[in-house]
């Protein structure tokens, strides 16, 4: 018994030091050495637009227009050093990193590489400020809510889907948008029907509040994980990544009336 003992507690100082010999992602480690990292903030949630403004220079450096949109979507950067952003119908994913400048990098060394000014930053709202040649954007997000599991249980009536071929950087290759024929109910008793086209499909489903995840047969062959991108009191638009095909899906859907 004496020596089960001690066996058991070498195995348990192994896996402690194991844990603790293991690395940061650069993109974390950069993170927190810099002058961004604060321990009380939680860096990976999904933050929502607001508004943007938007300030153009003119010759003098004054400010020759001034004007402010309010893009649909959200932004949120992932622990293992990829972003997602979803801005007016508009996917869009990559890489990010933080330079020793305190800047926050997207998509670094690509044709797509841009860097903001984190203006302010706190656990319910982010401001990020970018320049483009004489255009100021300044970017402004709350905390993102994850929907309800009551605001999807309806019948969502097929619109379009968006289908974009990408490549190994991520880069839209190809793009097609077609119209199915169908509809899409998510029950309250958690499973699902969809008919498209005529193909009829049924399962279960379950709405993951941490990732905020709609995820369909999850253990089964057919799992599927779809990023919740929009939902109105009439509208539902998700998109799912397809990684082996190397493809993007984004479905709008209207309620059943």
């Amino acid at each position: 018994m004496k020596k089960n003992c001690v066996y058991i507690l070498g195995f348990i100082a192994s896996v402690m030091l194991l844990a603790s010999c293991q690395k940061d992602l650069p993109s974390i480690e950069k993170l927190k050495k810099s002058c961004l990292y604060n321990d009380k903030i939680d860096y990976f949630k999904k933050w929502a637009n607001t508004y943007t403004e938007i300030k153009i220079c003119g010759c003098t450096s004054s400010i020759a227009k001034n004007s402010v949109i309010d893009p649909i979507g959200y932004f949120q950067l992932n622990s293992d050093g990829s972003y997602n952003v979803y801005s007016d119908g508009v996917p869009l994913s990559g890489f990010w990193t933080v330079t020793p400048t305190c800047q926050l990098m997207l998509d670094s060394n690509t044709v797509r590489q841009r860097a903001f000014d984190v203006v302010s930053l706190n656990s319910d709202s982010i401001v990020l400020k970018r320049k483009s040649g004489d255009t100021t954007f300044i970017q402004h997000y709350l905390c993102y809510h994850c929907p309800s599991e009551s605001q999807l249980e309806y019948r969502w009536d097929n619109t379009s889907t968006v289908i974009q071929n990408y490549d190994i950087a991520s880069v839209i290759t190809g793009s097609q948008t077609i119209y199915p024929d169908g509809y899409f109910t998510l029950n309250t008793d958690k499973t699902y029907n969809v008919l498209s086209n005529g193909v009829p499909l049924d399962g279960q489903w379950l709405l993951d509040q941490n990732s905020c995840k709609l995820v369909l047969d999850k253990g089964m062959p057919l799992e599927r994980a779809f990023d919740i991108q929009q939902i109105t009191t009439d509208s539902l638009t998700i998109w799912r990544k397809d990684t082996l095909q190397k493809v993007n899906y984004l479905q709008h859907y209207v309620k059943h009336h």
